[in-house]
């Protein structure tokens, strides 16, 4: 199993909008294209940043990193193109894929 994530760091203006933006845009992004499921939304606990935020989404993914790959040139680069042109630098991004060793 892989998991996806992407974290984020959003200043604190931005927070509602952000928020809307992943319940609304990226959320459903993740699940419709097939290769990605079970997106969950978790808070950073430590420090970011004065002023900001930090928020990671995590979502599984059951095949190999080319499916991980397919995800990101179908919709992940666009969905953070979208996100960069709406907040610009207020909400900062990088993304991990990572596999799971033990459950």
């Amino acid at each position: 199993m892989l998991i996806y994530n992407t974290t984020f760091h959003v200043e604190e203006a931005q927070l509602q909008a952000f928020l809307c933006f992943i319940k609304d845009e990226y959320f459903p992004a993740v699940t419709a294209s097939g290769h990605l499921s079970r997106p969950r939304l978790v808070r950073l606990l430590g420090d970011v940043g004065e002023g900001l935020y930090g928020y990671a989404i995590m979502a599984d993914c059951a095949g190999e990193a080319a499916a991980i790959k397919k995800w990101r040139n179908e919709t992940g680069d666009t969905l953070l193109q979208t996100l960069q042109q709406k907040f610009g630098t207020k909400v900062l991004t990088f993304s991990t894929a990572m596999k799971v060793v033990k459950e």
